[in-house]
């Protein structure tokens, strides 16, 4: 299965004024959800859907409950997971004031993955693209 991709436009910050610039950009073909896994994995193994699906149903939990506890979680051969944070920078001369709070300057609370590298070295290798019509193509 290709890696689909699509030409289009992009700002060059520090090209020449007046000049277009493209890029490639990977092309979202569809999802691979829950479900589907579920069913692929009941097809290469002997285990039946219902067990699969409590599997990953409890996976799901201890993953989540496990990232508000702050551990990074490790998917063999596939990646890790862990919470981060987007914040503001702030003058270290406030932090020791009765009145600093820190959890104000946080403006995002999300999760950061890293992939495995034998993963990335996996796609990189065996990778098909498949470019898809784009507007700048015409």
């Amino acid at each position: 299965m290709p890696i689909t991709y699509q030409i289009v436009g992009c700002s060059n910050p520090h090209g020449a004024e007046g000049v277009d610039y493209a890029t490639n950009r990977a092309v979202k073909t569809g999802d691979y959800d829950f479900e589907h896994l579920a069913e692929d994995i009941q097809f290469a193994t002997t285990a039946t859907k219902a067990d699969i699906v409590a599997v990953l149903t409890a996976a799901k939990e201890f993953i989540k409950q496990h990232l508000l506890q702050g551990q990074r979680i490790v998917l063999q051969e596939i990646g890790a997971l862990q919470a981060n944070l987007c914040s503001k920078c702030f003058a270290q001369s406030v932090i020791p004031a009765e009145s600093f709070e820190p959890a104000s300057y946080i403006r995002q609370v999300g999760i950061r993955f890293r992939p495995e590298a034998s993963l990335l070295k996996y796609v990189r290798t065996n990778r098909q693209l498949k470019r898809v019509p784009s507007e700048l193509m015409a």
